[in-house]
């Protein structure tokens, strides 16, 4: 009977054992759904890539050594110039096959479901404000033009910003930002 207390004894602190630690270690286990936290472009941009906070970010989220990094994951792409600087930061808004959409804070108040003219009233501002026919000047970009006909690229130089829309037509205002392009 002694021999029988003891196996059970053993089972009960095994199981007792298995209980407790078990716990810790499935709360240990990340997610698969997990989301990563949004990367900011501006985390990047105009840094060397001896900055630790880039070379981390590069080593984490993005391909391999070259001008151009892919970082699909984080839903953005880098130029990187001659001095090994980023200079250019691609933010995709859409997912795709092999691209998250980039869920970081967009630049000058801009959201990814913005309209052309949503994008020209937020980058505008007042025409006079001590005139009485004041009102609000349309920040239409300092240059555009389709390079295929698929998009229209809206340049703004003023602000550092390229807006890729899903139009090839600069007048359609009702299209919708495909991509981002932010430089220093």
């Amino acid at each position: 009977m002694n021999n029988r207390f003891q196996i059970l004894i053993t089972f009960a602190a095994i199981a007792l054992f298995a209980i407790t630690f078990g716990a810790f270690i499935v709360q240990a286990q990340p997610s698969e759904r997990a989301v990563p936290e949004a990367a900011s472009y501006k985390a990047v941009l105009g840094k060397s890539l001896d900055d630790t906070d880039v070379a981390g970010f590069i080593a984490s989220n993005c391909t391999q050594p070259g001008s151009f990094r892919y970082c699909g994951a984080a839903g953005l792409a880098l130029w990187v110039d001659a001095n090994q600087t980023v200079r250019l930061v691609y933010l995709y808004l859409n997912d795709t096959e092999d691209i998250v959409a980039y869920k970081g804070e967009l630049p000058f108040g801009l959201a990814p479901t913005d309209t052309m003219a949503d994008v020209e009233y937020k980058l505008g501002g007042p025409v006079d404000v001590q005139a009485p026919q004041a009102g609000w000047k349309p920040g239409l970009p300092d240059e555009g033009y389709s390079r295929n006909l698929t998009y229209y690229w809206a340049i703004y130089e003023r602000f550092g910003m390229t807006v890729i829309y899903n139009t090839p037509a600069a007048n359609d205002k009702d299209a919708t930002i495909h991509a981002i392009v932010v430089t220093e």
